[in-house]
């Protein structure tokens, strides 16, 4: 079974839904948890800006090898 690695932004909405959905909190990984990064540290501090574009890029943008 996977995990799932979230910002601070969505870690109350994230966590409450995943005791009702059988989801073990343990799978959950808080990025402001993790050691060496900020308090307040949230997907853009894991990469560089570059990066991060990019990742958002390809996951918010239609897939071009669609026929």
């Amino acid at each position: 079974m996977g995990g799932a690695l979230i910002d601070g932004a969505e870690t109350t909405t994230v966590v409450n839904a995943a005791q009702p959905a059988n989801v073990d909190a343990t799978r959950i990984t808080v990025i402001s948890q993790l050691e060496g990064l900020p308090g307040k540290a949230d997907t853009e501090d894991l990469c560089s800006t570059k990066d991060h574009l990019w990742l958002h890029n390809r996951a918010t943008s239609p897939s071009t090898s669609q026929p």
